[in-house]
């Protein structure tokens, strides 16, 4: 079974936002990462993940690194 989680980010006044898919089929996946878009932006101003149950939980992050990967695990936020 697949879950998917929703990613919004505010960027120079600019709301986005993509519903991400997580899961695969015997020898293939997903990648994992997502590229976010800011434009002219300088930075996210605000990121929201909404994760798919059974915990349904909603995270805001308001200082994300720009100009390269992060990791973010639920329910701890920016790790690594």
């Amino acid at each position: 079974m697949q879950s998917a989680r929703k990613i919004t980010w505010t960027a120079g006044g600019v709301k986005r936002s993509r519903l991400k898919n997580s899961g695969g089929s015997y020898l293939s996946s997903h990648d994992p990462r997502e590229v976010l878009g800011i434009g002219a932006a300088k930075k996210i101003d605000l990121l929201e993940i909404r994760w798919p149950g059974p915990s349904k939980r909603v995270e805001k992050l308001e200082v994300v690194p720009i100009d390269r990967y992060v990791t973010i695990v639920e329910g701890k936020g920016i790790v690594g």
